[in-house]
């Protein structure tokens, strides 16, 4: 574990000296493959070693990514009460959220605050439409981080 910790620890280390810990955060996607990229069969024993020592160094906040926006499982609320053990700041989460699972996580402790990234792409004025409860736009994946203007800075908003 120690081993498949150490090139993140130590540029996080590095930054620390550099800038102090207040001000180092880190995205982690700790359990889950993607592109077809296995994290071995410890990986959630490995995820919780690298989550325990970014905590033990004070890091500003830890962004998870859940391995659900690409099709995985999300993860358990066991999981994440064994991140919240092991890292004592603010914890974002990120991929997949409804305002339903975010108003959940939070009120159970379990993260801090949601990142919305492609759903804040696709609803310009994606807070109204939280706070109202509305529907949301369709995602169009295909032209969210190329081409030209359609389909980037069209969204209708409400």
């Amino acid at each position: 574990m120690e081993n498949r910790a150490r090139l993140v620890l130590e540029v996080v280390d590095a930054g620390i000296k550099e800038w102090g810990a207040d001000r180092i955060g880190i995205r982690v996607s700790p359990v889950g493959t993607f592109q077809n990229v296995d994290n071995g069969p410890n990986e959630e024993a490995d995820a919780l070693y690298l989550i325990e020592e970014l905590g033990k160094r004070g890091i500003a906040y830890l962004h998870m990514s859940e391995p659900d926006w690409a099709g995985g499982k999300p993860y358990t609320d066991a999981f994440r009460e064994k991140v919240r053990a092991r890292f004592h700041g603010p914890i974002i989460g990120a991929g997949a959220f409804t305002r339903e699972k975010a108003e959940t996580l939070i009120e159970k402790g379990l993260i801090d605050a949601v990142a919305f990234g492609r759903d804040y792409i696709a609803n310009p004025d994606l807070v109204a439409r939280l706070q109202r409860k509305a529907e949301l736009n369709p995602q169009r994946s295909e032209s969210f981080y190329g081409g030209g203007a359609e389909g980037y800075t069209d969204y209708p908003t409400l």
